[in-house]
């Protein structure tokens, strides 16, 4: 199908509660989206920059988040399909790349070269909170796990790290580890997460 925009680009993508796949923007100076109906269009962000946003997160009253990279804000759209933008805690060059819904409702950004983690509440709160283990290009997305637990992807990670349903913060050994090891992951239907090799 075509596209309506095609300078810049876009990292990730979020299926909205209308139906609308939304792009999340990376370095594009538009948004763009695909309609149920399977019609492309573009809307207005708020605030763009290079490498601004890596990956989305759907709220559960509808906002999608999209995952703050290089960018110095938050940004949002509603279900109703206004954007608009909210202040960070904390920022820096490729902080997070991908992020999780847990199951109370909290949005977690998944640190890449971030030293803190940084989570949004179900209310909209941002706040951040000390992580057990740090480094360049760390993780790279998440996946919620079948007992509520939040698992980081490992890319460049020499140990796996998760939170558990009451916030709390460990991390557990790898068989394997690799520079560029993996990026995303899935829940399988048995309950085992499986990480996507990159």
């Amino acid at each position: 199908y075509s596209l309506v925009y095609t300078s810049g680009s876009y990292v990730g993508g979020v299926l909205a509660p209308n139906g609308d796949i939304v792009f999340i923007p990376y370095s594009a100076a538009v948004g763009q989206k695909i309609s149920s109906a399977g019609v492309v269009s573009t809307y207005s962000l708020v605030y763009t920059t290079l490498a601004a946003y890596r990956g989305g997160v759907l709220a559960p009253n509808g906002d999608i988040h999209f995952v703050p990279w290089n960018a110095a804000v938050g940004q949002k759209i509603s279900a109703a399909g206004t954007v608009s933008t909210y202040s960070l805690i904390y920022t820096t060059s490729q902080a997070y790349s991908g992020g999780v819904l847990a199951s109370n409702g909290e949005i977690h950004f998944v640190p890449d070269n971030a030293n803190r983690g940084q989570k949004i509440s179900s209310s909209g709160v941002v706040s951040t909170y000390s992580l057990v283990y740090t480094a360049g290009g760390a993780y790279k997305g998440g996946v919620l796990a079948a007992n509520g637990e939040v698992y980081f992807i490992p890319n460049n990670a020499n140990r796996g790290q998760k939170i558990s349903t009451a916030g709390v913060v460990s991390t557990y050994s790898l068989a394997y580890t690799a520079s560029d090891a993996y990026f995303g992951g899935v829940l399988a239907p048995d309950g085992s997460i499986i990480f996507i090799p990159y």
